[in-house]
């Protein structure tokens, strides 16, 4: 009687400990709407036909409320009037960081030919990762905007689209 009473101890421990262990998960993912606007300022580094740009701006996510976006992009004027750019960049506020990369199918393209300083911009951000809360984020999130060559000004509209951490 005291081996079964040990055995059904045991066992009773065991179930309690794996219990306790999948409390102790990592909770499930969820998945949310996002949309977010900004604005900002763009500096431009130009080389042949080949273009770096740094833009800084800010604005409101639907995830992440008053935040501030900043990324690095890289383009050519080779293929007018619409010209492919993409490259790294982060969304952050006080809730944490969103890793972003504009994807290289993204395009601006010109207003016409003699109007090359207002520039539409179309295309698609990836997310993957951030900090905290973010860290395994993922998405793809569609984004419109227009940027002004002359003056360096953007605006950029994201989604609406999900994000997933």
């Amino acid at each position: 009687m005291k081996k079964l009473t040990r055995i059904t101890g045991l066992i009773g421990i065991a179930a309690c400990a794996a219990l306790a262990g999948s409390a102790l998960a990592a909770p499930a993912s969820k998945t949310v709407p996002f949309k977010a606007t900004y604005a900002g300022k763009a500096t431009e580094k130009v080389s042949g036909q080949n273009v770096t740009a740094l833009a800084k701006g800010a604005g409101t996510a639907s995830v992440l409320g008053k935040s501030t976006i900043t990324g690095t992009v890289k383009g050519t004027t080779a293929n007018p009037p619409c010209s492919p750019f993409g490259g790294p960049g982060t969304i952050k506020s006080g809730k944490g960081t969103l890793r972003v990369t504009v994807l290289n199918s993204s395009q601006g393209c010109a207003a016409s030919a003699e109007d090359q300083d207002n520039i539409a911009l179309r295309g698609w951000v990836q997310v993957k990762g951030g900090t905290g809360k973010f860290a395994k984020a993922k998405g793809k999130i569609h984004f419109t905007g227009h940027y002004n060559r002359s003056g360096g000004a953007f605006t950029v509209k994201l989604g609406p689209g999900t994000l997933t951490y």
